[in-house]
This record gives structure tokens, C-alpha cells and sequence, in this order.
């Protein structure tokens, strides 16, 4: 004999699906503040990079024009 599909109440089935809204609703917000945490890790990462480059570009004993050329892939023996 073949057995039916249990018998569930309409308001059993929506009290589930709010239940399930809610815990989406919370994921939704950790995830949302995992992400911002991960964007403010990031920047501050380019900021500190940022200063490291500066920092080696002032003690750097090569001219503006020949960090820049370098950075870009151009040199001068390429040029002739």
C-alpha cells in the first residue's frame, strides 16, 4: 500500500516560510557587514601600499620621468 504525503496545515507552512525569511534576512545582514569588513581590510591594504610606494619613490635617487617610464613598461633603449 502505497503511503500519502503527510498532511501539513496551511499555517504550519507559513509559519515556516516567515521562519525562513528571517533567518535570510539575518545571513543577508552578516554577509553584508563580512563584506564591508573585507572592503575596509582592502583599502586600508592601498592606502598602506600607496604610502610604501611614495616613500620609495622620494628616496629613490631615479627622476620622476624614469620611475614613471619604468612603471609603464617603456624605457629609453626601447625608444631608438
Amino acid at each position: 500500500m502505497a503511503r500519502g504525503r503527510k498532511k501539513v496545515s496551511t499555517s504550519s507552512l507559513d509559519a515556516q516560510i516567515e521562519h525562513q525569511k528571517a533567518v535570510m534576512e539575518k545571513a543577508k545582514l552578516k554577509y553584508e557587514a563580512e563584506k564591508e569588513a573585507l572592503a575596509d581590510l582592502i583599502r586600508l591594504r592601498n592606502e598602506m601600499r600607496k604610502e610604501e610606494l611614495m616613500a620609495a619613490v622620494i628616496k629613490s635617487e631615479h627622476s620622476y620621468e624614469e620611475i614613471m617610464a619604468f612603471i609603464k613598461g617603456s624605457s629609453e633603449s626601447e625608444e631608438e
